[in-house]
């Protein structure tokens, strides 16, 4: 194997003088470790909090509690003409493989069959723009869709324009039953320090799947695939700074109908507000994902994302994507269709050149109360509770670091939804901790 590979370097080294192209080879290769959780079930699915009828108990009474070792590696190629014209993408990735998971080929003698295709798109210059075509990085906004997909991106100066089709109808010949995106935005720049963003995406689809229930669901558009809507996102993003003072902002409103029976009306608002302090950065943070009170009417108030990874570095380390990057119980900036809301206050830190530390404290909500019948009691609570963090990153070398992060939710009754005895009480204080190691180059 070892000759295969020697003799591909120097077939590509003899190449590229004559084709006049440019390699780049990149990485990023995470081992990453779950040190304990004490309710291992509750903080490691991330695609169970967007249910909406969850179908099995995730807090348990008393401590279930897990550790695990798990690595994910990602390596992607640039290939560029010499001026930078062209240029080819290609990312592979090998995720979330647990030490000794035979499945996934962790376990004795390795050999699984595990290699995923992350990007593969062709970026190139035209009409004083860029255009890429294929699967590519997707950034509309961190709060409602940040992930890969299909499709077509043009940018030329502030402007932005994009096709993307999310999923393939593979039993039609109809067109109009794919999940397509539309999606336009506008950068502006109105002082030096100042950066706004308007943008708007049309997600629309014909296809004709029947439901039973809307508890049935699970609030996310990435599962939507295969019945009919049509989804607008307007929104406003930015961010700016002036001395120690910085400030970023995400504000979006959603319309349109879904299986022409109920109305999206989400809303969602999101600031930063920060100061330098010291040798580190004062940080207030609150978000606000609406809320659907009534999923008996047709009127879809909840704030709905495409495909996201809300990351802990500024919400919870209990509840969202941290050292762990495919276990957490959120992967969306909500809970079910019931929204979210967070209050959150943290510092940050430069203790040395190698060694940065942090810690937060914030409150947590849902934007409409969690709901459950049992017998002939009705519970509805919407208080999620208050969480703790630290965290701290080392460089061991320049392109090594090593991080550990801990999270502490004193649970209140909101998530008494999630337990094995519903009692209209929370029981369950819930912990996280959890440590990486990361090469990226």
């Amino acid at each position: 194997m070892k000759r295969v590979v020697t003799a591909l370097a120097l077939m590509l080294a003899m190449a590229a003088p004559a084709l006049a192209v440019e390699f780049e080879f990149h990485g990023d290769l995470k081992t990453e470790f779950r040190i304990n959780s004490n309710q291992s079930a509750f903080t490691g699915g991330k695609e169970f909090a967007s249910k909406l009828d969850p179908d099995q108990t995730k807090i348990y009474d008393g401590d279930v509690n897990d550790s695990f070792a798990s690595f994910k590696y990602r390596l992607w190629t640039e290939i560029a003409s010499d001026d930078g014209a062209v240029k080819g993408v290609y990312a592979i990735e090998i995720g979330g493989t647990h030490f000794g998971d035979d499945e996934k080929g962790g376990s004795f003698s390795g050999d699984g069959k595990t290699v995923e295709t992350r990007w593969a798109y062709t970026d190139f210059a035209l009409a004083d723009g860029r255009m890429k075509v294929g699967l590519q990085p997707v950034k509309v906004n961190q709060f409602f869709w940040g992930e890969t997909a299909t499709g077509i991106d043009y940018k030329v100066g502030n402007f932005e324009a994009a096709w993307f089709r999310g999923y393939e109808m593979g039993d039609t010949d109809s067109n109009a039953e794919d999940l397509d995106a539309f999606y336009l935005r506008y950068n502006i720049k109105p002082a030096e320090d100042v950066k706004i963003g308007l943008f708007g995406v049309w997600q629309t689809s014909d296809a004709s799947g029947e439901l039973d229930s809307i508890d049935d669901l699970t609030w996310k558009v990435k599962k939507l695939a295969g019945y009919d809507l049509d989804l607008y996102t307007f929104g406003i993003d930015g961010g700016m700074k002036t001395g120690a003072f910085f400030a970023n902002w995400d504000l979006m409103y959603q319309t349109g109908d879904f299986m022409e029976e109920g109305d999206f009306g989400g809303y969602f608002a999101h600031v930063d507000l920060g100061t330098k302090l010291g040798n580190g950065k004062l940080t207030y943070t609150f978000w606000y994902a609406s809320g659907d009170d009534d999923r008996d009417d047709t009127d879809l108030d909840a704030f709905i994302a495409t495909d996201v990874d809300i990351k802990a570095d500024y919400s919870s380390v209990v509840l969202f994507q941290g050292l762990n990057s495919d276990q957490y119980f959120s992967a969306d900036p909500y809970i079910q269709d019931k929204g979210f809301m967070i209050n959150r206050i943290a510092y940050d830190a430069k203790a040395s050149d190698k060694l940065k530390v942090g810690a937060a404290a914030m409150y947590m909500m849902t934007a409409e109360d969690m709901e459950y019948t049992d017998g002939t009691y009705d519970y509805a609570d919407d208080s999620i509770g208050f969480e703790i963090d630290v965290y701290a990153k080392y460089k061991l070398y320049k392109s090594l670091e090593l991080a550990l992060a801990a999270g502490y939710l004193m649970t209140d009754d909101a998530l008494d939804f999630y337990e094995e005895d519903r009692d209209g009480s929370a029981d369950e204080d819930i912990y996280v901790i959890t440590s990486r190691i990361r090469y990226k180059f």
